[in-house]
């Protein structure tokens, strides 16, 4: 933990140097020199948000790595307890250690080359025992180099996949993963605008469709995101003491997560997920086209109807240069509508006292563009198959090898009303 102590120190440094800097801005300070010291203010908050997303990255990855050790810590207790004397030998199937005779034997084909004839017969009875096993999906065949990958190795390119792309985090959006590629259809219904009718003694019930709630459904598919090959030297695959699973999962898991995130943000629903940006209305058009106001800020918060206004994951998302412009905007008695948070805490930043989250695949301030998205987050269904896949190619790139990573997702709004845009006015 010393590493994000020592990230978060630095941006806490680097954030009251810039504070202090900008809070000596005046209307009586000379052209020139508020435009140097706002560059100078720029910068700083540039390297800030470096040093925070490396903080929050070490801190995923951390976490990542402690769930798995306190997963083969309780694995090892239950193994330690199923041995003791006079206990049911039954109680200790084969089928418990499939996760970590998977990943041995999963180790091991790589470190072979993706040679199934190299392994003994222990190896390749868990690949295949543990690629049925560990939610059989309808892609890819284990003896042509297309495997499950590892719990745990699928934990670190989860992990970064989320450190890469909002949207791929499971505490922003409401995730669903499912065992196979089935089409899955989603309730859709937007009832904030009807109530109840009051009722008088005796009478029946109306049967006239006034009022009359209609469920409509929107069906999720599973649309495939293949990242390039990555080569894999043969002399790193075949020593036993290198930790190869954070190192997939970083490249594999930024690539997946750039674009996962880029198709539920953007994504038209044509042959790919239907993105929130897409998908969501225009709750605001603002004056300018290259600025923006406190009360646009306000009037797309209140375009949002209250019953979505309320939830854990409500929140606003808009691009890194969108957060440097409203950095500077103020409220009606001068006080700034930014707040970088607490990141000593890891509280996060927040616009007008919500949370935001940095999505890169938004669209820049600038004429005619949707920059900023405000709402309740939940609302948005991310669908996944499973865990990735990953294959390896042998002569390809011989004599090292290279890794490619599969992974199958689709996403769409349930409620089109929770989540608005602001749009900036056209050229």
């Amino acid at each position: 933990m010393s590493k994000i102590k020592e990230l978060r120190e630095k941006a806490q440094t680097l954030l009251t140097e810039a504070t202090s800097l900008r809070d000596g801005i005046t209307d009586k300070t000379p052209l020139e020199e508020a435009r140097a010291a706002n560059d100078k203010f720029d910068a700083m908050m540039d390297q800030y948000d470096g040093l925070i997303k490396e903080a929050e990255r070490e801190e995923r990855a951390a976490k990542a790595q402690r769930e798995a050790e306190e997963r083969r810590e309780q694995e090892e207790r239950a193994e330690r307890e199923s041995r003791r004397p006079g206990q049911d030998e039954t109680r200790h199937q084969p089928d418990a250690d499939v996760s970590e005779e998977y990943r041995e034997a999963f180790r091991l084909y790589l470190a072979t080359g993706a040679d199934l004839s190299e392994l003994d017969r222990e190896a390749r009875a868990a690949l295949r025992r543990g690629y049925r096993e560990d939610r059989a999906q309808n892609a890819g065949t284990g003896a042509q180099g297309g495997f499950l990958v590892p719990t745990t190795l699928a934990g670190f390119i989860n992990v970064a996949a989320a450190a890469h792309g909002p949207m791929m985090d499971g505490q922003i959006a409401t995730e669903i993963n499912l065992a196979n590629g089935a089409p899955f259809d989603l309730p859709t219904v937007d009832d904030t605008t009807q109530e109840a009718k009051p009722h008088t003694e005796g009478d029946e019930g109306k049967d006239d469709d006034s009022g009359d709630i209609a469920l409509g459904k929107t069906t999720l598919l599973a649309y495939a995101l293949a990242t390039p090959w990555i080569k894999w030297s043969f002399e790193l695959a075949q020593d036993s003491a290198f930790g190869f699973e954070p190192l997939l999962g970083k490249l594999i898991g930024e690539r997946i997560g750039r674009k996962g995130n880029a198709w539920l943000t953007t994504g038209s629903g044509n042959n790919e997920p239907l993105g929130f940006v897409t998908g969501a209305p225009v709750g605001h058009v603002a004056a300018a086209t290259t600025a923006l106001t406190f009360d646009e800020i306000l009037d797309l918060e209140h375009s949002v109807d209250p019953a979505y206004r309320g939830g854990p994951k409500v929140r606003y998302q808009m691009h890194d240069q969108s957060v440097k412009a409203l950095r500077k905007l103020k409220d009606g008695n001068g006080r700034y509508l930014w707040s970088d948070g607490d990141v000593t805490k890891g509280v996060p930043a927040t616009l007008n006292g919500r949370p935001v989250s940095f999505n890169q695949a938004m669209a820049q301030i600038g004429a005619g563009t949707k920059p900023i998205a405000y709402g309740d987050f939940s609302e948005y269904y991310v669908r996944k198959v499973g865990n990735p896949l990953l294959g390896v190619a042998r002569e390809k790139f011989f004599p090292n090898l290279a890794i490619m990573g599969v992974h199958r997702i689709d996403g769409a709004p349930a409620q089109t009303k929770a989540i608005k845009v602001l749009q900036m006015k056209a050229a």
